[in-house]
């Protein structure tokens, strides 16, 4: 009696090999496309925190005479819209407004908003200074 001989491999295996390979690549792919969306939210994130310590440091070098005077005391006033020099990499709308509060007559407080994305995407960034007669206290 002749034994056929085996060689290759049967339809099973083949399809089995196939199923693995498709489970395996799918799992890649969807990981890959989370890690690569984590990283994008990460980098707007510097990206705007960036920008809005940049602003605020420079309201920091201002003259304190300089800085508009707000009434009534106590009142968040807007004083600067740089929402058009935000990078567009960063989700829109992108938002960028500096507003600033006369706590006394010695002292303004100054905030810096970036905000960009919308609904449960939207993403926020603030600094708040504030700038004294004499100095800046943070």
């Amino acid at each position: 009696m002749i034994q056929p001989s085996k060689q290759g491999f049967t339809v099973v295996e083949l399809l089995i090999t196939l199923v693995v390979i498709s489970v395996l690549f799918t799992a890649f792919t969807t990981s890959f496309s989370g890690l690569q969306n984590i990283s994008k939210k990460g980098n707007d994130v510097t990206i705007a925190s960036t920008r809005a310590f940049s602003k605020l440091q420079s309201y920091e070098n201002l003259n304190y005479n300089t800085l508009p005077a707000t009434a009534p005391a106590g009142t968040l006033v807007e004083v600067e819209d740089f929402s058009a020099s935000l990078p567009t990499s960063l989700e829109s709308p992108r938002v960028g407004k500096v507003y600033i509060n006369s706590q006394t007559s010695s002292m303004k407080q100054v905030l810096v908003r970036v905000t960009f994305g919308s609904g449960p995407s939207q993403r926020f960034i603030e600094y708040v200074t504030f700038i004294q007669r004499n100095g800046v206290g943070r």
